[in-house]
């Protein structure tokens, strides 16, 4: 079995750090740092009770988890759009991409009440479109044909397109994770275990019976991995995937067998 240090070394690579909850009698925040593992299951690096959500309260974060990290930062981190935290990393990670939640995002669009009639048009606009080009133009087709060209909220979230407009972030590798529903995810599953009455001394033993179950899961994937065998065809796949891996994979391989190719560019090679 590997040990914490070890995970976090291979798989450290996607962070994400969700704070919308709060874990005990005292009202401190919960603040999750989650990843996935080869197996596409929720991997915990580390957690922290803050008393405050200040800028140094995530400095202090970010900064004890970089030693946790032996050195290496995360290549990417997926945060709500917060201010105070997107300052503490961009003093604590100034080289990690930070992507923000594109959940926590469509979800203001929702909220607005003058955007509402226009948000099946804008949502089609953020995931249809497959370039920057296109999605800035289709951008401004949509708020020119509604009038929304002087919405201040808009106006702010299309200046930083970079950090959570699907086209732009291509270039990113982000494990399939686009948003912190992982974080919500993480939290349904430590609500089995603690509760807000919980007290800090039975928040660790109810934490310590959460993770080994966490850990017994990953246990059974790899044990899966290596004792059942593939069909013959998946031989040479199974050497590179697991089977989590494989199935997507799989079903990725089966969408392309129905798409029509026409060529588009062509060079000497």
């Amino acid at each position: 079995m590997q040990s914490q240090d070890e995970l976090m070394g291979l798989f450290g690579d996607v962070v994400v750090n969700d704070t919308m909850f709060t874990m005990n009698r005292y009202g401190m925040v919960f603040a999750p740092l989650l990843g996935i593992n080869n197996h596409r299951q929720t991997v915990l690096f580390g957690c922290a009770f803050l008393t405050s959500e200040t800028t140094n309260s995530f400095v202090l974060l970010f900064e004890e988890f970089k030693k946790a990290m032996q050195g290496e930062p995360p290549k990417i981190i997926i945060t709500d759009q917060d201010v105070v935290m997107s300052k503490a990393i961009a003093v604590t990670l100034p080289i990690t991409f930070h992507r923000y939640c594109i959940w926590h995002i469509l979800n203001k669009f929702m909220e607005k009440p003058d955007i509402g009639e226009c948000f099946s048009e804008m949502y089609k606009c953020i995931w249809g479109m497959d370039t920057k080009k296109e999605f800035d133009a289709k951008w401004e087709e949509i708020i020119t044909n509604n009038g929304l060209k002087d919405h201040p909220w808009l106006s702010s979230i299309h200046a930083s397109p970079e950090n959570w407009v699907p086209s732009y972030v291509k270039h990113v590798f982000s494990a399939g994770m686009s948003s912190s529903q992982r974080a919500k995810s993480c939290h349904s599953f430590f609500k089995q275990y603690i509760n807000r009455k919980n007290t800090l001394m039975e928040f660790i033993v109810h934490f310590e019976r959460a993770l080994s179950s966490q850990r017994h899961k990953e246990l059974m994937a790899n044990h899966v991995d290596n004792s059942e065998k593939p069909r013959a065809i998946q031989h040479q796949m199974t050497r590179i995937y697991t089977r989590a891996i494989l199935e997507m994979f799989e079903r990725e391989n089966f969408i392309s067998l129905l798409c029509l190719f026409e060529l588009v560019e062509q060079d000497e090679t």
